[in-house]
């Protein structure tokens, strides 16, 4: 795993290796936020347990941080389903 300091955010980036589907990015809420263009708190709300299951978006929880592999098959399927509502 390798980590990147993005100077303009000052945001620390997390890389893993998968395989032969490439790096798998490891995203906060915000920046998560940011690529899909959507305000933040929608992004969190997505991750809630109250959210229906089929709605959720992928993610995983460190704690009370929540984090989002970019990249990883199944945040990729969840975004594939929502391109269908």
């Amino acid at each position: 795993m390798t980590e990147t300091i993005d100077t303009n955010s000052g945001s620390v980036q997390t890389m893993s290796k998968t395989g032969s589907s490439g790096m798998i990015e490891v995203l906060k809420p915000a920046e998560l936020a940011a690529r899909l263009k959507v305000p933040e708190s929608w992004v969190r709300n997505r991750t809630r347990a109250r959210t229906p299951k089929e709605e959720r978006i992928p993610c995983a929880r460190y704690g009370r941080y929540v984090r989002f592999e970019w990249g990883a098959p199944e945040l990729l399927e969840w975004l594939e389903r929502q391109r269908k509502y």
